[in-house]
């Protein structure tokens, strides 16, 4: 029993301990060997990792991992329980970024099939440490010593995190475990049982780990304030807009949407790099994206924070500006589900979200005036809310009030797109722009498509999102970012095929890709819908330098 509540006692300091060599560690030995430098370093209590620049290779943290097992593994030899307990760790954390790679747009690379045996192995001897510390002789007696001193203050931490409802975390983090407990408490016949008395190591854990929370959500504090000081200062010295300077209604834009990405995000120190690349391939319009967050269930929109504030944005902005490149401001929804699929049947539940959305657009109106954003975007995808057209030009009035610029809507292909009614009260009809095409990439009715719209309405058409993934057939459903096999080239085709069909239309104003992030990660090994790294860039290049527009 004891052993046990020892375990459990220590379980929060050895999580916050490997969640370190696993996330921070490389970054540090990356910085420190390589001559990159931190992007971003959080210590806090359940939140620990750092971003580097370079990123740490797999072969560096793999080293890195290691030297903490053999440190611990050293320093706790007469302690197998902690020690034990620590290594499972180890292994479980390492084991997390291979596994991830099952929930992203891309197939696992060969990297992480390679890694995740042998961190697997890892944690499966840091549970059989434990066990061999503990007097239990059947199997069931073992698998009951891991579930109290392992597998319950892993689901207890797991709680605190907010990941009860994340399917992803919960099979990330309580399904190796469990699997290896089970394998552990199988072969073992006989416990090794150690009689001293632990309840004072249980007790020193139980002060570790409030020691442990205190000084870290203290640390956690002070590098958060240091930073958005560092940030202030950067944004405070970059130029502001003259408030009176005009806006152009109408401009050909070659854009892509510049996402905030981890461990970056709108962090304008690290921002002019990638703006400047975009720059000489001829972009020059970026969308700039903060999100806020609706409920299916509650008529709630919820905004502000993160790795999206308006003072990030509005210096991002700035940079942009000074290069001579283009705004659009376009705040979206985020949250559980497909944002169109959102819908409130009652009339007060639904007059409720109108009144909250309206609260969204003022503010980011206001920001779009303060930043003097070139066009603005008054909703993303929104297609069971724009029938109620009598609301929207309500909004829309709302916003012009506060921002003086262009506007549009970024309406789904298809049936809103096709519908919209008040496309009239906007200066820009926006659709983004993934209508699937033929085997053959055949854009003809496509382009007749938007057409009749556009004639309808008599206002230029802008795609504020337009893209294709890069695994096989895109086309068929550009959307889609199932893992299939990965195929750059088509992607670059679709690419080729969507430009040359609307590039030269009088009536097209132009197309922002989805999405270049700005920890700029894409490349042939990611089937995502960036562009970046790979030849759909080049293709945009081609067109955005020599289109003739």
């Amino acid at each position: 029993m004891t052993s046990v509540v020892c375990c459990a006692a220590f379980f929060y300091p050895a999580w916050w301990l490997a969640m370190f060599a696993v996330r921070v560690l490389p970054a540090l030995a990356a910085a420190g060997l390589l001559g990159g430098q931190l992007v971003d370093l959080r210590c806090g209590p359940l939140n620990v990792w750092a971003g580097g620049d370079p990123a740490p290779g797999h072969g560096l943290q793999a080293a890195a991992i290691g030297a903490a097992a053999l440190v611990s593994g050293l320093a706790l030899r007469k302690h197998r329980l902690l020690a034990g307990l620590f290594l499972a760790r180890l292994g479980h954390e390492a084991l997390i970024q291979p596994l991830f790679g099952w929930f992203r747009p891309a197939p696992l690379p060969a990297w992480a099939k390679v890694a995740a045996g042998p961190y697997f192995c890892l944690l499966l001897l840091g549970l059989a440490w434990m066990l061999s510390g503990v007097a239990a002789s059947t199997y069931w007696s073992r698998l009951a010593v891991l579930l109290g001193g392992y597998l319950v203050p892993l689901a207890l931490v797991l709680g605190l995190m907010g990941a009860r409802s994340d399917f992803r975390f919960l099979s990330l983090y309580l399904g190796p475990s469990l699997a290896a407990s089970l394998l552990v408490s199988a072969p073992m016949r006989v416990g090794l049982h150690l009689s001293s008395p632990r309840w004072r190591l249980a007790a020193a854990g139980v002060a570790a780990s409030l020691a442990l929370a205190g000084s870290t959500s203290a640390a956690d504090r002070t590098m958060r304030n240091a930073r958005e000081k560092q940030v202030a200062a950067f944004s405070a010295a970059l130029p502001r807009p003259d408030p009176a300077l005009p806006y152009p209604k109408q401009f050909f834009q070659k854009g892509v949407n510049l996402t905030a990405e981890g461990p970056r995000g709108y962090d304008p120190r690290f921002s002019a790099k990638m703006l400047d690349e975009l720059r000489r391939r001829g972009v020059d319009s970026v969308a700039l994206v903060p999100y806020g967050f609706f409920s299916k269930e509650q008529p709630r929109v919820g905004f502000g924070g993160g790795w999206e504030r308006a003072e990030l944005i509005e210096a991002i902005a700035s940079q942009a500006h000074q290069r001579g490149m283009k705004v659009m401001l376009k705040p979206q929804l985020w949250g559980r589900g497909f944002v169109g699929d959102l819908h409130f049947d009652k009339p007060e539940d639904r007059a409720a979200w109108f009144e909250q959305y309206r609260r969204f657009l003022e503010y980011w109106s206001g920001q779009a005036a303060k930043m003097h954003a070139d066009i603005f975007c008054v909703g993303v995808e929104l297609r069971r809310m724009t029938p109620y057209e009598a609301e929207w030009r309500k909004l829309i009035s709302r916003a012009r009030q506060l921002y003086a610029g262009p506007l549009t809507y970024a309406a789904i292909q298809g049936e809103e797109f096709e519908t919209i009614r008040f496309w009239d009260a906007l200066d820009y009809i926006g659709l983004n722009n993934y209508y699937p095409l033929p085997d053959d990439l055949a854009t003809g009715a496509v382009v007749r498509k938007v057409e009749e719209v556009q004639r309808r309405f008599q206002r230029p058409v802008v795609f504020p999102e337009a893209g294709f993934c890069s695994f096989k057939d895109p086309h068929r459903a550009p959307w889609d970012e199932t893992p299939r096999a990965l195929a750059p080239a088509e992607q670059a085709r679709c690419y080729e095929a969507l430009l040359r069909a609307f590039y030269s239309k009088p009536w097209f104003h132009g197309v922002y890709w989805w999405k270049v992030g700005t920890n700029g990660r894409g490349g042939p090994e990611d089937g995502s819908h960036t562009p970046w790294g790979k030849p759909a860039m080049e293709v945009v290049a081609r067109w955005y330098l020599q289109g003739g527009r």
